[in-house]
């Protein structure tokens, strides 16, 4: 099946010789490597190949059902695309989709506490390691692992895509007051570090 775009660049193709090449040249011609037959496809000015408009066709419609998918999720408030946050597991059938994985809720349950304790993911960090405590995948905790957690909201039980933010249907494994707490210890860190430069 031949689709519109391909139709209106099929009515464009002109045989080329290597007489016209030579004489617009190869750059000013526009050729692409797209040869049907004996004929060559040239480039039109101001319009994308082939390749190039079949691309971004796909990717726009499939980028804008990604987005509806993901918005959808979150109105639902079901957890949306990519590996379960450090504390869950996704769900398997006839489960939530975000289902508590009880050591790594642990953990998340001591890295709160610990951070409101000390007031320092570096500390927290520290910790952890004096602990023998990894990562899911065995490698060591950073700083930055430590402040993705303390932020993340799906540990008080919501999710959120953009500015969308509902409740989620999978069970929260921090109590809202504490992480509100210690992300109000967070935001006075910043601000204080933010003010001092």
């Amino acid at each position: 099946m031949v689709t519109q775009p391909l139709i209106g660049y099929m009515v464009q193709m002109e045989p080329i010789d290597e007489q016209s090449v030579e004489q617009r040249g190869a750059h000013t011609a526009g050729l692409t490597d797209a040869s049907i037959g004996s004929r060559t496809m040239p480039a039109v000015q101001d319009r994308p190949t082939l390749n190039e408009h079949f691309d971004s066709t796909a990717r726009l419609s499939h980028g804008a059902k990604v987005k509806r998918g993901q918005l959808t999720a979150v109105q639902q408030g079901r957890y949306g695309t990519g590996p379960a946050p450090y504390g869950y597991r996704r769900g398997n059938d006839g489960e939530k989709p975000l289902v508590v994985d009880d050591r790594e809720a642990e953990v998340v349950r001591i890295i709160f506490r610990e951070y409101l304790a000390t007031r320092s993911t570096g500390k927290v960090v520290s910790y952890l390691h004096s602990k023998q405590i990894m990562t899911r995948k065995g490698n060591k905790w950073s700083r930055q692992a430590i402040a993705i957690i303390l932020s993340n909201r799906t540990y008080r039980g919501r999710v959120s895509y953009g500015d969308v933010e509902t409740q989620g249907v999978h069970d929260p494994i921090i109590d809202p007051a504490l992480f509100y707490k210690a992300n109000a210890v967070r935001e006075r860190r910043k601000r204080r570090r933010d003010s001092d430069d």
